[in-house]
């Protein structure tokens, strides 16, 4: 196979007892009288914007309490947040709102991001322009953010590390992922959205859980509950930045297909909130290389044509796509891997600007 080398134009469980993080984000004061709504985002999730000043906005999630705790009635994703010190990389409440709407559910406020989450971005800045790859620089800068995040999560990086778990986020995609405007030419990602979160236990690590986005989920779904199914989601999603699509198969050819078996959905789909939910979760998982050249792609029967990117970026996508979950890089490795590589090539393609904010911090100065 050709080199493709990198070009861009310029432009484990254990006794620990969990302790709670308070988040120096706390000091907003939430007074629903000085907002309005915005614009609805789903039925759970809204825009608000301040009455007196219009350029402050800020985003409400509803979220259910959790009844299978009797200690902690707060939901799931406020119990994980709290378990996590402040960090750059994270998208964390900055202030929750009990019995709100009722006593059943509550409310969370989170900053508002402009530039929306990595589905959108992309659509607006690249797909709407005439299909334009991503840049390879945006591309490796989201990779070692993300790799950053992760290991901040999985307790690999960061301070207490004796005092914290190891967390599982269980729905990393596009839309759980929000990008941040630095500025300059190029942003940031934080990664947010922890509805699924639970702190890992070994004992259930190799207990099917039917959650999160399953065409997101690595070939050994619905084995979810491991840091190794986070890395596969984490590699799909550069994927997607390549190619623009999840590694997976044509979901409705897939869909269609095993329908017309026996005129009916499989049996196993039953287990599943939709048969949606069902093929999302059986199909086989495809992978494109993203370092073919055009002739590569063809004789492959690619298509249509990606554009090419370098070996460097194929090789660790690859890894963190890896079918064996116990050869994939665990995300410690990923961070220290994956910097000194990028930062080489990111000097390379756009100087000190791209190399703006790849440092992960945490607490006071998150």
């Amino acid at each position: 196979m050709a080199k493709r080398k990198v070009t861009e134009p310029a432009p484990r469980h254990n006794n620990k007892r969990l302790r709670v993080f308070t988040t120096r984000r706390q000091a907003f004061t939430w007074k629903p009288m000085d907002w309005k709504l915005k614009r609805t985002i789903t039925d759970r999730v809204s825009i608000m914007v301040n009455r007196t000043d219009r350029k402050q906005l800020i985003v409400t999630k509803v979220l259910g309490i959790n009844h299978l705790s009797s200690d902690d009635l707060r939901p799931s994703e406020i119990q994980a947040l709290s378990l996590l010190p402040d960090c750059n990389r994270i998208v964390k409440h900055i202030f929750y709102s009990s019995s709100d709407p009722d006593i059943e559910h509550g409310t969370a406020l989170f900053e508002h991001y402009p530039l929306g989450d990595l589905a959108q971005w992309k659509a607006r800045e690249f797909d709407s322009k005439n299909h334009k790859p991503v840049l390879e620089s945006f591309i490796w800068r989201f990779f070692v953010q993300m790799s950053q995040a992760l290991a901040f999560i999985h307790n690999h990086i960061g301070p207490d590390r004796e005092q914290r778990n190891c967390i599982l986020n269980r729905d990393i995609k596009p839309k759980n992922i929000l990008v941040v405007d630095n500025g300059n030419t190029y942003p940031s990602f934080k990664l947010h959205d922890f509805d699924c979160a639970l702190v890992y236990r070994k004992s259930r690590a190799h207990r099917p859980s039917l959650c999160g986005t399953f065409q997101w989920q690595p070939p050994e779904n619905p084995i979810i509950n491991t840091t190794a199914a986070e890395v596969w989601a984490l590699g799909a999603c550069v994927h997607f930045l390549a190619v623009g699509k999840a590694p997976i198969q044509d979901m409705n050819h897939y869909a269609v297909a095993r329908f017309n078996e026996k005129k009916a959905h499989p049996h196993s789909a039953d287990e599943y909130t939709s048969p949606d939910c069902y093929y999302g979760a059986r199909i086989p998982r495809r992978v494109t290389p993203i370092n073919l050249s055009e002739e590569q792609q063809q004789q492959q029967g690619v298509g249509p044509l990606n554009y090419q990117y370098s070996d460097e970026l194929n090789q660790w996508m690859m890894q963190c796509l890896n079918w064996n979950p116990d050869r994939r890089p665990a995300t410690d490795q990923l961070v220290y891997g994956i910097r000194p590589v990028s930062e080489a090539i990111l000097r390379r393609m756009g100087g000190a600007a791209a190399l703006a904010n790849l440092e992960v911090k945490f607490g006071a100065d998150a």
